[in-house]
């Protein structure tokens, strides 16, 4: 497969569905150095389901330099058709290396293409081999970049979700804990999902948690969790 080529036609593809109106909608709400296209994430999984009908055998030898190749591209849609190729060859994501998510995760600087990569790729990878690779979660909670550390409570998320270990709420509860008196949105944030999401399975620890930190915790997440806990939602609005 000539990767480059099969690059340029999935790009001509994305600048086909172009949308400049909603393209200044992803250029507020996910403001990025990327191109944008301004394409839905149904129509980038659009454009994969086309691509999967046309390479039904492809090899791993092929997709993984594809996704390379993509993930150098200059516009936020290549990069999301990136990680959404992973996404449909789950069984790629565990051969992975280290060395190729750290090249990626200093590309990143948006929520959205943090929380693709963290919760769909990171987390599942971390999953595959949590005994050996667990501690790059915690390499990058401790990393200056913002975005690095949110990299590393998502892709906590994201490993609870793929294969959740006997231990699974301690280590999120200790992630937490590593970064509660951050104020920065985007850890904040992610704090409050991490604790939301660790409701479904241990609603009582989340609740004495939250009680022992009620003061540390930035309000915002104290109000979204207890409103997970006590009605299923973050905004305290009760389904029905």
């Amino acid at each position: 497969m000539d990767t480059v080529a099969e690059q340029r036609k999935l790009l001509r593809e994305i600048e086909a569905r172009a949308d400049p109106h909603y393209e200044q909608v992803v250029q507020k709400s996910v403001p990025s150095s990327l191109r944008v296209y301004g394409l839905r994430v149904w129509e980038i999984r659009q454009i994969i389901r086309a691509w999967r009908r046309e390479h039904r055998d492809v090899s791993l030898g092929d997709l993984l330099p594809l996704v390379q190749q993509l993930w150098k591209g200059e516009s936020r849609e290549e990069r999301m058709v990136a990680l959404e190729l992973l996404q449909h060859y789950p069984h790629v994501i565990p051969l992975l290396t280290w060395e190729q998510l750290a090249r990626w995760r200093q590309d990143i600087d948006n929520w959205e293409l943090t929380d693709v990569l963290g919760r769909e790729v990171l987390g599942p990878w971390v999953a595959a081999e949590p005994d050996g690779r667990e501690r790059h979660l915690w390499d990058l909670l401790r990393e200056q970049d913002v975005w690095s550390r949110r990299l590393g409570l998502v892709g906590r998320i994201g490993q609870n979700r793929a294969h959740p270990r006997a231990d699974s709420s301690t280590l999120t509860l200790a992630m937490v804990d590593e970064v509660k008196h951050e104020r920065d949105a985007r850890i904040t944030k992610a704090v409050s999902w991490a604790l939301r999401d660790l409701t479904k399975s241990h609603p009582a620890l989340v609740s004495v948690y939250l009680d022992g930190n009620e003061g540390v915790l930035a309000r915002h997440v104290t109000r979204e969790v207890r409103n997970k806990l006590e009605t299923g939602r973050k905004d305290g609005k009760r389904k029905g």
